[in-house]
């Protein structure tokens, strides 16, 4: 589930991803290209945001991944 949050500006309308569509943003790169730098990033936005831990497992699951979130779940709690 992708859910684009709009902020208003004087300049017109920002279109925002969801700190949990950002992580999954950050694991795709991680998990297809094995970019370590991309999983600090996935680490460091479920550090400061809250995520929906459970749509990250399932859409891992549905990338073929599961083995690869088992293996960094607990870097992504919060």
């Amino acid at each position: 589930m992708k859910r684009v949050e709009e902020l208003v500006t004087s300049t017109g309308i920002l279109r925002i991803i969801s700190a949990t569509d950002c992580v999954k943003d950050r694991l795709a790169w991680y998990y297809h290209d094995n970019d370590k730098e991309c999983l600090e990033q996935a680490v460091l936005v479920a550090e400061n945001n809250k995520i929906d831990l459970k749509e990250v497992q399932r859409w891992s699951i549905s990338e073929g991944k599961e083995k690869s979130f088992l293996k960094i779940e607990h870097q992504l709690k919060t």
